[in-house]
């Protein structure tokens, strides 16, 4: 970009304080029309902050944000006006509404009430489901789709507005690889046709792949502002965490002899069927597949959150298909779902990290729960995790970063000592070195004796962390891989084929 070319969008010495938190300080960046920049930085850098300001959601508490060289308009409304749009990542839908009404919800206000018709919409949402390869129609109730088809709907809502200026955040975190595929040839084509895009992600690879620029981020501060093909990826890692990682993934420990979990025959009466496996003691089983190949219905089965048929045994004794039943075997699960199932956003942290185990061994008396000893419980498990929480675990749930949430979610079931860990997606949406914390936590966990089932979209850390893997496809389990395993092979198993 030249500098006598007027930016799309330009961040000059942007700063925004909650409280006593100063979340963004100083920001300054620009982005030419055309350009894709990649934002990078750990959960509570501020990336979501800037977002947030970019996007309307927020007002800057001293800087300035222009859009086209015209001072940024007020508001979520102001913002669309002048061709802003945002790709939330913790979607911002209706679920009761169709996916056409969703798409077009902030232009459902220009038809006139005799042309209002279901059909009408359908017909003109189809166009920008179709850009974002939507294999599903626009009648459809979005509450009846799966998190990673929700996804592509916030996509299909944001062409609709037909920016000028793109914030994607965490667009792919929830897609399949073909899906992903297409997201990047979306961001590439939006790009050509002079579209100025600002690209936040984890996945370090897409930034790479698609920005043109990387800005990194840093406890609230810009700390670097590259051209992507001059930052090698360890020194990208370096800036964000402000340390050198360890590359690679942690080393496994032999898994135990004995059968933690036996799963036979399991289905849930619609999606899944014949599901058979074993995990032993110390085993990591991943189990890999492409969205909507079953991998969570599985789980969501065997922890008794569905219909089930077949049978699931845990150390040998039949487990009833009840969730209070799993808790009461040893069973923990890790919703992908974290922030509607697997924390208390509106509550405080620590009533999240004592929901499974107080309830279960501090006495209650007329439905009181022992506030010191839930704080001390508290206490124990977040310094287990190392959860990093500025506002004390009295702070709101929704406070912490996407990678303490998950921190929280994971060691609210470790104190209920659990035989079999069920994680799905356990590093969605997180940064590379809350990944890295999670990555040795599983493998300890492992090498405790603990049985771990690893559900995870992100082939890399399928292969990385677990001993065998199981590939999903069509509601069935195509096949189960040993160490040394490969993309080639689980691919070939997800699209139906052999090993």
């Amino acid at each position: 970009m030249s500098i006598d070319t007027v930016p799309a969008l330009e961040l000059s010495g942007v700063t925004k304080q909650f409280g006593p938190v100063m979340a963004v300080k100083g920001v300054s960046f620009r982005i030419a029309p055309g350009e894709v920049v990649a934002l990078a930085g750990e959960n509570g850098a501020g990336k979501s902050t800037v977002k947030n300001l970019i996007g309307g959601l927020l007002r800057p508490d001293a800087g300035e944000i222009t859009v086209g060289g015209a001072r940024q308009g007020s508001g979520v409304a102001g913002l669309r006006a002048q061709g802003v749009s945002t790709v939330h990542q913790e979607i911002s839908l209706f679920p009761h509404l169709s996916v056409a009404e969703n798409v077009l919800i902030n232009h459902l206000d220009r038809y006139p009430a005799f042309a209002l018709s279901p059909r009408r919409i359908r017909a003109d949402a189809q166009p920008y489901l179709d850009r974002v390869g939507a294999a599903f129609g626009g009648e459809r109730v979005l509450s009846d789709l799966a998190t990673g088809q929700r996804q592509l709907v916030e996509i299909a809502k944001a062409l609709a507005d037909s920016p000028r200026v793109l914030v994607f955040d965490e667009p792919t975190s929830s897609l399949s690889i073909a899906e992903r595929e297409k997201v990047v040839s979306l961001v590439q084509e939006l790009s050509a046709s002079g579209v100025a895009i600002l690209y936040v992600s984890h996945a370090l690879d897409e930034l790479y792949r698609l920005g043109h620029r990387i800005i990194v981020m840093r406890d609230g501060q810009l700390v670097g502002d590259h051209l992507a093909t001059e930052l090698p990826r360890s020194r990208l890692e370096e800036l964000m965490v402000g340390r050198e990682l360890a590359a690679g993934y942690p080393e496994l420990s032999e898994r135990g002899s004995a059968v933690a979990l036996s799963v036979q025959g399991l289905g849930d009466g619609e999606r899944v069927s014949g599901v058979s496996f074993e995990i032993r003691e110390g085993e990591i089983f991943g189990l890999a597949g492409l969205m909507g190949s079953g991998r969570t219905e599985v789980a969501r089965a065997v922890f008794g959150l569905s219909r089930r048929v077949g049978t699931v045994m845990v150390r040998g004794t039949d487990l009833a298909n009840d969730p209070r039943a799993a808790i009461e075997a040893g069973v923990a699960f890790v919703t992908e779902d974290r922030r509607d199932e697997g924390i208390y956003i509106q509550r405080p942290i620590r009533e999240t990290l004592t929901s499974v185990t107080l309830p279960l061994r501090s006495p209650r008396f007329m439905g009181v729960i022992d506030r010191g000893k839930e704080r001390a419980v508290a206490r124990i498990r977040a310094a287990e995790m190392q959860v990093v929480a500025p506002g004390g675990l009295g702070a709101l749930g929704g406070s912490l970063s996407g990678g303490n949430q998950q921190k929280v979610v994971i060691g609210k079931w470790l104190g209920a000592g659990p035989r079999v860990l069920i994680l799905d997606e356990p590093t969605r949406g997180i940064d590379v070195g809350a990944k890295a914390e999670i990555y040795r936590i599983l493998v300890r966990l492992a090498a405790e004796g603990m049985a771990v089932l690893l559900i995870s979209s992100e082939m890399e850390e399928v292969i990385g962390l677990s001993h065998r893997v199981g590939v999903m496809a069509r509601g069935q389990l195509m096949g189960v891989i040993d160490r040394p395993v490969t993309q080639a092979r689980i691919i070939r198993l997800a699209s139906g084929g052999a090993a």
